[in-house]
C-alpha cells in the first residue's frame, strides 16, 4: 500500500482554501449589496429637513390624526363644580351659589349647606341620567347614600327607572323625602346665614322648580305603561301569583272539619 505523497496533500489543501475563500467572498458581496437598500422612513423623523419643516410636517400629521380619530373626551361623569352635575340643573346651581357664598353664624350652618348640596347633586345627577341617550346608570352611581334623606341609593332608583320596575308610590316617596329634608335644611340655613325673607322665599322657589322639573322627567321615564325589562327580557310590571306544579292535583277540602 502506497503512502500519499506530500505534493497531493498540498494540492488538496490549496483547493479547499480556494473554495472557502470563494464562498466567503460571495457572502460578503451579498451582504454589502443588501446594505445599499433604502431604509424604511415611516415613524422616523427626516434628518434632512430643517427645524421649521419638521414642525410643519408634525403639525400636519397631528391634524390628519385628529380628523381620522373617532375617540373623544367626554369629561367626568358628574361634571365639574359643586354640586355634582352642575350644568344639568340651573335651579340647583343658582340655589347652591346663593347659600354657599354666605358666611354661617352657627355651628350647624356649614353642615346644613353641605348636606343640601348633596341633595342638589342627587337631583341634578338623576336628571342627567334620565335624560341621557344611553339610558345607563352613570352619574348617579357616584352619589353617596344618606339615611337622613334617602330611602334607597339614588343609583338604584335610576336603575329601577330604566328597567321600569319602580312603582309610582316608591318614586313619590323618594322625591318627597328629598323635598321635606331639603326644605328643612334651606330654612335653617337661611336663618344661620341671616338671609332676608325675600331671599329665603327665592331659595325655596328655586328648589321647588328643580324638584318639579325632576318629577316631570321621572314620571315620563320611570312610570310608563310599557312592560318592565329585566336582563333584556320584557316582564310584566305587576307581580302575579305563582303555584307550584306539585299542587295542581290537589282539590278543595269539602269535609266537616
Amino acid at each position: 500500500m502506497q503512502e500519499p505523497s506530500a505534493v497531493g496533500s498540498v494540492a488538496t489543501f490549496f483547493v479547499l482554501a480556494v473554495v472557502v475563500t470563494a464562498i466567503a467572498a460571495t457572502v460578503g458581496v451579498a451582504m454589502w449589496g443588501s446594505s445599499k437598500t433604502m431604509p424604511i422612513m415611516d415613524g422616523f423623523k427626516d434628518g434632512s429637513r430643517g427645524p421649521e419643516e419638521q414642525k410643519q410636517k408634525q403639525k400636519g400629521d397631528e391634524k390628519g390624526s385628529h380628523k381620522g380619530s373617532k375617540e373623544g373626551f367626554a369629561g367626568p361623569a358628574v361634571g365639574a363644580g359643586m354640586p355634582d352635575c352642575l350644568s344639568t340643573s340651573a335651579d340647583c346651581a343658582q340655589l347652591s351659589e346663593m347659600l354657599s357664598s354666605r358666611q354661617s353664624t352657627t355651628d350647624e350652618g356649614a353642615d346644613d349647606v353641605r348636606e343640601l348640596n348633596v341633595i342638589l347633586s342627587k337631583i341634578a345627577c338623576l336628571k342627567r341620567d334620565l335624560l341621557g341617550n344611553a339610558k345607563v346608570v352613570q352619574a348617579t352611581r357616584y352619589q353617596p347614600f344618606s339615611t337622613s334623606h334617602d330611602l334607597e341609593p339614588v343609583a338604584e332608583t335610576a336603575a329601577r327607572c330604566f328597567s321600569r320596575t319602580i312603582p309610582q308610590r316608591d318614586l313619590s316617596l323618594s322625591l318627597d323625602k328629598w323635598g321635606s329634608r331639603a326644605t328643612f335644611l334651606i330654612k335653617r340655613a337661611c336663618t344661620s346665614l341671616k338671609l332676608s325673607d325675600g331671599e329665603e322665599e327665592k331659595a325655596l322657589q328655586l328648589f321647588g322648580q328643580a324638584m318639579a322639573d325632576l318629577s316631570d322627567i321621572a314620571a315620563g321615564e320611570c312610570c310608563t305603561s310599557a312592560d318592565a325589562v329585566i336582563g333584556g327580557v320584557p316582564q310584566k310590571r305587576m307581580v302575579s301569583g305563582f303555584m307550584s306544579a306539585a299542587l295542581n292535583a290537589l282539590r278543595p277540602y269539602e269535609g266537616y272539619y
